[in-house]
C-alpha cells in the first residue's frame, strides 16, 4: 500500500500573487530517504458545461498566454472560496464570460488538474436550459468570443485539436460519461 510521504519542512521560494511555490522537504516511507519537491499551491477552479434550452453548448475562445495560442474552452475560472460557494462562482464565471446563467447546475465531479505539482482542484459542473441573461463583463484581462457548438462536434474538434485544453476535455468527458452529450 502507498503511504503519504510526511512532509519534514516547508518553504515558500516564489509568490506571484496568484500562485506560491513552496520548496518542501519529504521523506519516503518505502525508502526512508528525504527529498525536496516543489508545490504550485493556487486557489481552486471552477468549470461549467452549459447547454442550451436547445441543446447546444457553450464554448468561449480566448487567448491564453502560456500556450501564446487561443484556445476553445468551456467557461470557469478562480474559486473563491471565501466568498461563495463553489456553484455561485460556477454560476458567476458562467455569466461574466458569455452572458448566459439560469438553468439548472449539476455537480458532474472534482478532479485534481496536476498533482504531481498542484494543490488544487477544479469543480465542474453541467448547467443546462441556460439562456442569455445579460452581456458578459470580462476582466481587464480577459478578451472572450463566445461560440455555440452542437455537441455532435465535440469529439471531433477534440480529434482535430482544436479543443485542446485538457481540463475541458476532462470536463466534456464527465458529462459524456453521464450521458449529458
Amino acid at each position: 500500500m502507498i503511504e503519504a510521504w510526511p512532509r519534514l519542512a516547508s518553504r515558500r521560494v516564489f509568490d506571484a500573487g496568484l500562485f506560491a511555490v513552496t520548496r518542501d522537504r519529504t521523506r519516503s516511507p518505502r525508502t526512508s530517504v528525504a527529498h525536496d519537491v516543489y508545490v504550485v499551491h493556487m486557489p481552486d477552479w471552477l468549470m461549467t458545461v452549459p447547454l442550451t434550452a436547445d441543446g447546444a453548448l457553450v464554448m468561449v475562445r480566448q487567448y491564453r498566454h502560456g500556450s501564446r495560442q487561443t484556445s476553445l474552452e468551456i467557461p470557469g475560472g478562480l474559486h473563491d472560496q471565501e466568498k461563495e460557494r463553489p456553484e455561485e462562482g460556477a454560476a458567476r464565471e458562467l455569466a461574466e464570460e458569455t452572458g448566459y446563467g439560469g438553468g439548472e447546475l449539476t455537480p458532474l465531479g472534482e478532479l485534481r488538474p496536476q498533482p504531481a505539482l498542484l494543490s488544487n482542484q477544479v469543480r465542474i459542473y453541467l448547467a443546462r436550459g441556460v439562456r442569455i441573461i445579460r452581456a458578459p463583463r470580462l476582466d481587464a484581462g480577459e478578451d472572450i468570443e463566445v461560440v455555440l457548438l452542437d455537441p455532435h462536434e465535440v469529439n471531433e474538434r477534440i480529434a482535430r485539436a482544436e479543443i485542446n485544453n485538457a481540463m475541458t476535455v476532462a470536463a466534456l468527458g464527465l458529462a459524456r460519461f453521464g450521458g449529458y452529450l
